[in-house]
């Protein structure tokens, strides 16, 4: 059988020997068909045992072992030692670990992917979902969607988040809000991304910031039904708890409660539906228990196709798919970054001459 092209995701699944195949070359277009000098796979020991590695890329492949905060410097000083000789590098990172990114010197002359698993268990299936989402993203593609999508929204005077069935409506004033971001196409030297791509985002602070004050210009009423992204704010978060968190926000998968958001901040969540009367306590119940959750500090966009079919678990890739998600706190500042990915909402651009347009079946995404 001939081998799947680079950037397709091929038959990337668990094996009878319960591991997964990471044959290198089906990665070439997220590292922009560029791999460097060297190849280094970082990963933590249980990882490192569900992978079935093939290194058939022409460039020498090297393995770390993370073993947690302890394993950074060794990793930067490898870093160091491959700048000081004018080698070039692309770093795949997965591991049972909070990722913090590098400081910018250090990654100078590298690309750094990384999967994620603080904030939800290690399986060799949920890898293998990951691995064929970023196997399979066109990112030139993406970039395409992410300029249309830009365009879109600046000629928009407002974003309008409808749920007709249920009768709501909220609005987006996008034009105040400052800072933007956004997570399109491959990585090149000097990027350090959390994967998979595909989001554009904007919160209500910069970059690892929080003001209990600030605000996002949201007012309405916003259906939260969809997928509960739970985030571990720190290491001292137990595993335990995040899954809790997570377990007690799920019912979100099949029921709606409204959020009802003044400036940014959700004053309360009713229930349009009897049976999500005890959702909504529970949502009640945590903006009560951590009064921060009430900000919206982060709106975004999901726009990876990949991501269209979202996984019923606490699984990083639901808030990319194509449609909104908001955040509720962050780490450092709340016991966690609470991602609701909102599946019951239209996101319309209200513009002067051309009325409201639908903005994901403008961009042409598959909800």
């Amino acid at each position: 059988m001939p081998e799947a092209e680079p950037g397709q995701p091929g038959d990337i699944a668990v094996g009878s020997d319960g591991m997964v195949e990471l044959r290198l070359s089906k990665f070439l277009a997220l590292y922009d068909r560029d791999f460097g000098d060297d190849f280094l796979l970082i990963t933590s020991e249980r990882v490192r045992r569900g992978i079935r590695l093939v290194a058939d890329i022409p460039q020498p492949v090297h393995e770390m072992k993370w073993t947690g905060p302890e394993s950074r410097a060794p990793f930067v000083e490898q870093l160091r030692e491959w700048r000081a000789r004018e080698r070039k590098a692309s770093v795949l990172w997965i591991a049972e670990d909070l990722f913090e990114h590098l400081l910018d010197e250090d990654g100078e002359g590298v690309k750094l992917g990384a999967i994620s698993y603080n904030s939800s268990e290690f399986t060799p299936l949920s890898l293998s979902q990951y691995l064929r989402i970023i196997a399979g993203t066109d990112y030139e593609s993406e970039l395409a969607v992410e300029g249309k999508m830009l365009s879109l929204m600046e000629d928009a005077e407002a974003l309008v988040l409808a749920t007709p069935a249920l009768g709501t409506r909220c609005v987006f004033q996008h034009h105040e809000a400052e800072h933007w971001f956004s997570f399109h196409g491959p990585l090149r030297y000097g990027d350090q991304t959390v994967l998979p791509t595909g989001e554009i985002s904007t919160l209500a602070d910069g970059p690892g910031t929080y003001d209990r004050n600030s605000r996002l210009p949201i007012d309405g009423e916003i259906v939260i039904k969809g997928s509960p992204i739970i985030h571990r704010g720190d290491r001292s978060i137990t595993a335990e708890h995040t899954a809790d968190t997570y377990t007690r926000l799920a019912p979100i998968e099949d029921l709606p409660v409204v959020a009802h958001v003044r400036n940014g901040y959700i004053h309360d969540f009713t229930a349009p539906i009897p049976e999500a009367k005890r959702l909504r306590d529970t949502f009640r119940a945590l903006v009560e228990a951590e009064p921060r959750y009430r900000k919206i500090h982060e709106f975004g966009f999901g726009t990876h196709p990949g991501c269209a079919d979202r996984l019923r678990s606490n699984f990083h890739p639901n808030e990319r798919w194509p449609g909104i998600h908001i955040g509720l706190g962050l780490g450092g500042y709340t016991p966690f970054h609470i991602d609701l990915a909102l599946t019951e909402v239209e996101v319309l651009l209200d513009s002067a001459g051309a009325g409201m347009v639908p903005l994901y079946q403008t961009l042409g995404l598959r909800r």
